[in-house]
């Protein structure tokens, strides 16, 4: 038994170190803050496209209604107040552009795809590309399926939380199955994005690890932003309204460092299974 013990410590502190210098390598704060950069240039964007595609049918603005009220809860948490409105009234704005400035602006989404993907693949050393229509026919599906299939996925959710609504005194386990419903979305959202984004042969096994240590990271994130809600509601006493940008900033990043650190991890899995 302490045999067997001594062997499994020495599995994992030796994958370990594998997966911390992999982490090291791949520049991965560097990777997030151009991530960071491009998601500010993209978020009216992709908000404009997302609202209006689930703005087609009745149903569809219903799951529109779901999803904004999921983006409130998790986006930044102690500055979505102050963020989201701004992003969904740039958006109503962008809609009244020419069909030059909606092309624009739908490009610029795509720069978006195109720079994660970039990163994806930097961090898995692949240096074969995928073909620029297969390319764009993923980004399409992501901009135009993506939504519907996540704003379908959040039906259950938004069930979840209208319940918590009603009752008066919300009872442990609603909210334990909301917190879990949390991070179900978080999963199912790096799991994609771990499966389909490398031009590689992945496996769904080793994906759903590095999703699920990455939506744990994400849980804890928000967590710790929300916890120090109160401090962020002093900061915006001295500095107002802009209080919420920095913020915004450091939140993005770290999610978007959070979510990098998955796919590295998944990258190193495969790596060292191979």
């Amino acid at each position: 038994m302490t045999d067997r013990i001594l062997h499994l410590v020495t599995v994992f502190k030796r994958y370990g170190l594998l997966t911390l210098n992999h982490f090291k390598t791949s520049a991965l704060s560097q990777k997030a803050a151009q991530l960071t950069l491009s998601s500010l240039l993209a978020a009216v964007p992709i908000i404009t496209i997302i609202l209006g595609i689930l703005s087609f049918t009745p149903t569809l603005q219903t799951m529109q209604a779901q999803l904004l009220n999921f983006i409130e809860l998790h986006l930044a948490p102690g500055s979505s107040e102050q963020v989201l409105p701004y992003l969904i009234q740039f958006s109503e704005q962008s809609k009244k552009l020419p069909i030059a400035g909606l092309i624009a602006l739908f490009i610029t989404a795509l720069l978006l795809l195109n720079n994660f993907e970039s990163s994806v693949q930097s961090i898995w050393q692949i240096q074969q590309r995928r073909k620029i229509r297969e390319r764009l026919l993923t980004y399409w599906a992501i901009l135009t399926l993506g939504p519907i299939l996540f704003a379908t996925t959040l039906s259950l959710y938004g069930t979840l939380i209208s319940l918590e609504f009603q009752q008066d005194n919300t009872t442990t386990w609603l909210n334990n199955l909301l917190e879990l419903g949390s991070m179900v979305l978080y999963f199912l959202m790096l799991l994609t994005l771990n499966y389909l984004t490398p031009n590689a042969e992945v496996s769904i096994k080793l994906a759903s690890i590095a999703a699920l240590f990455g939506s744990i990271g994400l849980v804890v994130l928000n967590y710790i932003f929300s916890s120090f809600a109160q401090f962020f509601t002093n900061y915006q006493i001295i500095y107002g309204a802009f209080a919420a940008l920095p913020i915004f900033l450091i939140w993005l990043q770290l999610s978007w460092l959070v979510a990098l650190a998955s796919i590295c991890l998944c990258a190193t899995l495969h790596k060292i299974k191979t």
